[in-house]
């Protein structure tokens, strides 16, 4: 039986499992072994603990991550690069939160980070800003996606009958009307027609405006 075990059988594995439970706090070493039909200790000859398995996980997925050819153009191919992070991240399950719980210490993902602070600083961004703003821009995806999971558990749980949820929902739109918070309403509105791909790449957008109009054209 344990002649069949291999890293990439076990990650694929691990990968399996999460489509199933899409929760990574449940996945263990002992689920993958039960689903291999291997006694758990035979995974440990191949990952030290749980944690060294998470990371060549968040390693194997970097690896599908579609590099954008870069156009020269700095704004636009850091947008590229986080709408092909965006897909990655959409692409595996619980990849937002296989990203959370790991360290980027693998060359994929030093590179592609090395190499996205290195486009801002083509647009005239000082090192320190422009390393930090791949972190946030990191953050804020990450941010993004768990607040819509959280949301989507929250639309699941008033579809299948809380009516204490329900209420709250009925309260926020109908104070809004009331008392004529026009923002709020039609913030209500743009956010049923808009994906949240789009409003996340937007929202980088904002933000490479911002590092230009700070740091690039007050030079020019």
């Amino acid at each position: 039986m344990e002649a069949k075990l291999s890293k990439e059988k076990i990650i694929q594995t691990a990968f399996h499992l999460l489509e199933e439970k899409e929760n990574l706090s449940w996945l263990s070493m002992r689920h993958i072994a039960s689903a291999l039909d291997v006694k758990a200790p035979a995974l440990y000859w191949y990952f030290k603990n749980k944690q060294m398995l998470l990371q060549a996980m968040a390693e194997t997925m970097e690896s599908h991550l579609i590099v954008p050819e870069i156009q020269g153009i700095w704004k636009k191919d850091i947008l590229a690069y986080m709408e092909s992070y965006f897909d990655l991240y959409t692409q595996f399950p619980c990849g937002i939160e296989l990203e959370i719980q790991t360290v980027p210490a693998y060359p994929s993902r030093l590179e592609h980070i090395d190499t996205m602070i290195q486009i801002i600083r083509s647009g005239g961004v000082p090192l320190a800003q422009s390393h930090l703003a791949v972190s946030s821009f990191q953050n804020l995806l990450i941010g993004f996606m768990m607040d819509y999971k959280e949301e989507a558990h929250l639309r699941q749980e008033i579809v299948d009958g809380n009516q204490s949820l329900l209420e709250h929902i009925h309260f926020m739109r109908n104070y809004a009307e009331e008392n004529q918070l026009v923002n709020i309403q039609q913030g209500m509105q743009t956010r049923k027609e808009r994906s949240l791909k789009s409003e996340y790449l937007e929202s980088i957008a904002i933000y490479l405006d911002g590092l230009d109009t700070h740091f690039c054209q007050q030079h020019d």
